[in-house]
Order: structure tokens, then C-alpha cells, then sequence
């Protein structure tokens, strides 16, 4: 192949990646609708209003809440390597289904839980699987704390869904890969025994 090919050909591959990268974070959403739609949030979905603003406040790895519009539903948010959270601001505006503000709430910790695990584990290390797990675990430990205080259903939301996903038979998706591994192990069955015990 002729060097001018090779080098259009690098470029175009360069190109495409940079669009996959940029489709994956969505598009920005404007101030002024974010600001609209987090004081109805502050009504509609309280519990999550207020964990956004905990972590907001105390959460050093967060660089930042990105809200965005993704053309397609890839689900509520995702966390990228630099300490990105991008929110897909349509679960805020109008309830979308099985997403309530329990939920949220798991799904926000479990993004977080990724931040964690980017930090401790070197990039040639990292695998989307124990990533995904390393993220339900840190979602269930900061659920069971909200428990402590008072409120399990953040909790038992998230075991819930868990356990439901995990009997998914998508395997090439590492979130089912991860769950079908993490409902065997004794972590997983810790806190379903601690809700038994202290969740009525």
C-alpha cells in the first residue's frame, strides 16, 4: 500500500474512533436545562438529588457530572477513566421504566464504583468484567451505608436488579458476565443475609 494510503487510511480509523468516543459521552446538554431539570429532580427523585450532592461535595475522584442526550438508550449514566460521570439527562426529566429514584441512586454508586477501580488498578491491568464487578460492589457497600441510616430500599434495589440481570444470557455484555460470577460468591449472598436480618 502506498504511504499516502497508509496515512489516509491511519487517519480515517483515528477519525471513526473519535467519533465512537464522542458518541459514547452524548451530546452536552445546555445550563440552563440542566438547572430546570435538577430542581424538579429535587422533588421527583430526593434521594438521588441529595447522594448527587454528597458525592458532589466529598467524592475527590469526581472531575465532574456531565449531562448529555445519547441517540440511543445505553442506559442512565457511565463513568469515564478521567473521572467523568456522563448523566444521561433523560432518566432526570421523565421516569423511565424500572428507573426510579432506588434505583438511580444504585446506578449513580456503581459509576462511582468504576472512578474507584480506574484509580486502583493500572490501565494495562483493567478488564471491563472486574471493572463491572469491582462497580456492583462498590454500589452494594454504599447502599448498605444509606441502610445503616435507615433507608434499605436503595439496597434491596440493587440486589433485586443484580440478581435479575445476572440470569441475562448476553455474554458478551460484562455486566452479566460480571453478575453471573459475583451472585455465587460469599459478598454477594453477605448482604442478602444482612437485609434479611435488618431490613424488614
Amino acid at each position: 500500500m502506498p504511504r499516502n494510503s497508509k496515512i489516509s487510511l491511519l487517519l480515517l480509523i483515528i477519525l471513526l474512533a473519535g467519533i465512537n468516543v464522542f458518541a459514547q459521552m452524548g451530546t452536552p446538554v445546555d445550563s440552563t436545562t440542566v438547572n430546570a431539570v435538577m430542581k424538579q429532580c429535587a422533588i421527583k427523585y430526593p434521594k438521588f438529588y441529595r447522594e448527587l450532592n454528597d458525592i458532589k461535595a466529598h467524592d475527590k475522584l469526581i472531575k465532574n457530572f456531565v449531562f448529555v442526550r445519547y441517540t440511543t438508550d445505553t442506559g442512565p449514566a457511565k463513568a469515564g477513566p478521567l473521572g467523568n460521570v456522563f448523566i444521561d439527562i433523560k432518566y432526570l426529566e421523565t421516569e423511565q421504566p424500572n428507573f426510579g429514584d432506588d434505583r438511580l441512586i444504585v446506578v449513580l454508586y456503581h459509576e462511582i464504583g468504576h472512578l474507584h477501580y480506574f484509580m486502583n488498578v493500572p490501565p494495562a491491568n483493567r478488564n471491563a468484567k472486574d471493572s463491572e464487578q469491582a462497580a456492583f460492589e462498590y454500589s452494594l457497600l454504599k447502599t448498605k451505608e444509606l441502610a445503616e441510616k435507615g433507608d434499605c430500599l436503595p439496597l434491596k434495589t440493587g440486589l433485586k436488579f443484580m440478581k435479575l440481570r445476572s440470569e441475562g444470557t448476553n455474554l458478551q455484555d460484562p455486566h452479566v458476565i460480571a453478575l453471573k460470577r459475583m451472585v455465587q460468591e460469599p459478598l454477594y449472598f453477605s448482604y442478602l443475609e444482612y437485609v434479611k436480618a435488618k431490613c424488614p
